[in-house]
């Protein structure tokens, strides 16, 4: 465990790695499987530009679609696995009632 996930711009976050490595996570709604299914949200991870990844959250679980394997070596799957795992924590804790009742005391 190794990236610390923040909030960055209203859903939209900034994962960082111990040894500098730096991505974003921006919620993009204009996938046409946007339009068919809206339970079904998403989300950019954007890394020197481009964009490596899509991470979609279905019920309790997230899957995680790597584009280009070979083209950013510095992020490996397992990385990307554990950045759609803390965001998914960061979206539960912001949706649920008792999370943010309790932010509020």
């Amino acid at each position: 465990m190794q990236w610390q996930i923040k909030e960055w711009i209203g859903e939209s976050y900034r994962a960082e790695k111990t040894n500098g490595l730096r991505a974003y996570v921006y919620k993009n709604a204009l996938w046409p499987a946007y339009y068919f299914n809206r339970e079904n949200t998403g989300y950019d991870v954007k890394y020197k530009g481009g964009t490596i990844a899509r991470i979609y959250f279905e019920r309790k679980g997230a899957t995680v679609k790597a584009f280009n394997a070979g083209a950013c070596p510095e992020i490996s799957d397992l990385d990307l696995v554990e950045i759609a795992m803390r965001v998914n924590s960061l979206r539960t804790a912001r949706t649920d009632p008792k999370v943010v009742s309790a932010a509020l005391l």
